[in-house]
């Protein structure tokens, strides 16, 4: 089989041959550069025997790599109306997180997928010859799930920047105000229970007590689960957190907000015994 695919940019196409090279058994495929009286082409000839899934995927992987986040910028740029750079650059970074990992009762179009099946059914037919041109098709195939992505994208981001000036609000309370105590200890078995030095267990009845006589403008009332509440209440000098649970959202947040304050260490290290 003799294929011949061109490119305008010269990184593109070596991408491509890259990944024939490293990713088939084949030996070796031919890569001419060559300019082309339209302007500047870069052409890959594959003089051995690759297979369709081998070429499809090796376009893809330029698509993937290349194109998405270019084309979700222009969206951003364009359609939402973003320009800070930086700011462009956080909310894409959070879209190679949410592509994998979708938050629980999100639904998000699967932009990458999506783009990976237009590629194949294109190579399988062999409907392209020119990168550029099976590109912008790409576009105009995905385009309407990117703007939906991007839409969900953003309000995942706006949830994101909101959670982070709450946790910066906490962290600050924490460093600045009176700590009512010198130590807190704090285990996760399902919910997060609190001692003091002593020993006894943090309640409900101490933590109002507590509120009654020392005012929180953040915190007006008690839920059912307590979570992180009292340690912010306490701002202890020390919080010691004891888990072997690595990951549990909340003992992160609790590190997080407390910083250098705050000890992790093994479940087995709790000095007390439960009751």
């Amino acid at each position: 089989m003799l294929v011949c695919v061109q490119f305008s940019n010269r990184k593109e196409a070596l991408i491509f041959y890259q990944y024939l090279f490293d990713n088939c058994s084949n030996s070796r495929i031919e890569l001419n550069g060559e300019i082309k009286d339209k302007g500047n082409k870069w052409s890959v000839t594959i003089t051995e025997d690759y297979s369709f899934p081998d070429i499809s995927q090796a376009v893809y992987t330029i698509i993937r790599q290349r194109k998405l986040q270019a084309w979700m910028e222009g969206v951003l740029r364009h359609r939402f109306y973003y320009d800070d750079p930086r700011e462009i650059e956080q909310v894409i970074k959070l879209s190679s997180k949410l592509m994998e990992e979708p938050p629980d009762g999100v639904s998000l179009p699967r932009v990458d997928l999506k783009a990976e099946l237009f590629v194949k059914r294109k190579v399988m037919d062999f409907e392209f010859s020119d990168f550029d041109d099976l590109s912008a098709s790409c576009l105009e195939y995905v385009y309407q799930d990117l703007l939906e992505f991007t839409g969900k994208l953003l309000d995942e981001y706006k949830l994101e920047e909101a959670h982070q000036m709450m946790v910066d609000s906490w962290r600050r309370q924490v460093k600045n105000k009176k700590s009512a105590v010198t130590l807190l200890h704090v285990t996760c078995e399902g919910q997060l229970e609190y001692y003091f030095p002593e020993g006894n267990k943090v309640g409900r009845a101490e933590l109002l007590s507590f509120l009654q006589s020392n005012p929180d403008t953040m915190i007006q009332t008690l839920p059912s689960e307590l979570g992180i509440l009292p340690a912010l209440i306490y701002s202890p000098d020390e919080l010691m957190i004891y888990s072997d649970k690595q990951g549990e959202a909340k003992l992160e947040l609790l590190m997080n907000i407390f910083e250098e304050k705050a000890v992790w260490k093994p479940l087995s290290f709790f000095p007390f015994h439960k009751a």
